[in-house]
């Protein structure tokens, strides 16, 4: 309540922003306590939908293409992991990008693959992972198509790059191999609207989408959508992902998720996705007007969604509490920049105390000195280390193991994986070497790791 007391204008998920869609089917003179039940008559059961929960899953798949859509209430998470499971019975290795999400990596305890890392475009300038290349995502499959269980690519990434995924699911369709995209942060990217091409139209596989980060839906909301012409099976996908889901979902979550799809499945939701583009825009024209702020761009294209912008003289950190003690919150700081998700519940009035805040920010630059390391490229980059897999997620997290202060864990295999949110992305996995870049983790005091 005191946040909530203290906010002005969100930049952060969910994609709500606390305000309800406005063609929300929900009475609001109902409560959430009268809106909390159970699988009573004529409310269907989720791990076994037969009634409105499968004409909800059924709406979800036409909405954005897919052959079947499942709902997840645990999350892009739990629909990730699940598709990791789903995945053991093609193969015994996945081919893994380093900026995969944690929830990716507890599959593969679950499922006992074995990750192949592979890295994504680094960008040095700004300290993050970026999109991946039909190109370079060519020589990996020629390198090791043969023995895998399938591809994993994150696009939209945390900062909004999009991957060129048709061509990269045409190369995966020549060798018969599942694509699977974690598109957690894209489920704003819909068939025939003003958003970029989703995944599911590009051909992908398995696409998994959360719907609270863009889209109207509570936190923990999800889908899981099976492509037209998917590798996948759908009962295998179904059946693991009721392993990680409560037997008794909420149905506060699953109303959400009817409403969030009422609110972009018509000419009105069409409407307001091109209000969404129409306002990351309209912040993009007012940071051009501020010399001293670099907006995060990538040549296959950004998210609009997505707004990563850094300080050219001054620490990311510096601009983002400035942002936050005027009640204008960003999502986090990233690498060098300060995100700031845009989402379905974003209006104009939030636009215009971000811009009223970056241009206070501007002022209090003037008595700032020039440049840093950020605006003159110097400096040395702080690219993540080489990952070394010893041992499987799984092997690792089943064998006996010790606590250690972190600087005693360096050079022992890690029995566990620390990836804290946001964004979700792994300082060290369970089963790799932990490297001596894990002593720059302040918040980072003691690791579980491998009696060996």
């Amino acid at each position: 309540m005191r946040h909530v007391g203290c906010e002005i204008a969100s930049f952060h998920t969910p994609g709500h922003k606390g305000r309800k869609p406005a063609n929300s089917a929900i009475c609001p003179e109902l409560t959430s306590r009268q809106m909390d039940l159970t699988e009573l008559p004529g409310l269907d059961e989720l791990s076994n939908p037969c009634g409105v929960l499968a004409d909800l899953e059924q709406r979800a798949a036409c909405l954005w293409g897919a052959k079947e859509s499942i709902v997840s209430v645990n999350g892009a998470s739990a629909a990730l992991a699940a598709t990791m499971i789903a995945l053991a019975n093609r193969g015994s290795t996945v081919l893994l990008p380093r900026n995969a999400h944690r929830s990716v990596i507890h599959g593969l305890v679950l499922s006992g693959l074995f990750p192949v890392w592979y890295e994504p475009i680094w960008d040095d300038d700004w300290q993050i992972w970026g999109p991946v290349s039909a190109t370079s995502a060519e020589r990996l499959l020629q390198r090791y198509g043969s023995e895998l269980a399938g591809l994993i690519v994150v696009s939209p990434t945390y900062a909004g790059a999009l991957s060129d995924i048709g061509p990269i699911a045409d190369l995966c369709r020549n060798l018969d191999l599942p694509l699977i995209v974690d598109a957690a942060h894209g489920a704003h990217l819909l068939p025939d609207s003003p958003m970029p091409e989703s995944a599911l139209e590009a051909g992908a596989d398995i696409v998994v989408h959360s719907l609270h980060k863009t889209l109207s839906a509570l936190t923990q909301t999800g889908l899981v959508h099976v492509g037209k012409s998917s590798l996948i099976d759908t009962g295998s996908l179904r059946s693991a992902i009721s392993f990680l889901q409560s037997s008794s979902p909420s149905y506060l979550l699953l109303a959400s998720i009817e409403e969030a799809l009422a609110a972009v499945e018509d000419e009105a939701g069409k409407h307001s996705l091109g209000q969404l583009a129409r306002h990351s825009q309209t912040v993009l024209s007012e940071l051009a007007r501020f010399p001293s702020l670099q907006v995060y761009e990538t040549l296959s294209g950004t998210d609009p969604a997505h707004i990563l912008l850094a300080p050219q003289a001054v620490p990311a950190e510096r601009l983002y509490n400035y942002l936050c003690d005027r009640g204008v919150y960003p999502e986090t700081v990233l690498g060098r920049g300060v995100l700031l998700l845009l989402g379905l519940g974003t209006n104009s009035c939030d636009i215009d105390a971000l811009v009223t805040a970056l241009s206070d920010f501007q002022e209090s630059l003037l008595e700032q000195p020039a440049a840093t390391d950020f605006t003159t490229g110097s400096g040395l980059p702080r690219r993540p280390p080489e990952a070394v897999q010893i041992v499987s997620p799984r092997q690792a997290a089943l064998m006996p193991a010790e606590l250690l202060p972190v600087h005693q864990a360096v050079g022992r295999i890690s029995a566990e994986t620390v990836a804290p949110c946001p964004p979700g992305t792994s300082v060290i996995v369970a089963g790799q070497r932990v490297p001596p870049e894990i002593l720059e983790s302040a918040s980072l005091q003691s690791l579980r790791v491998v009696i060996e």
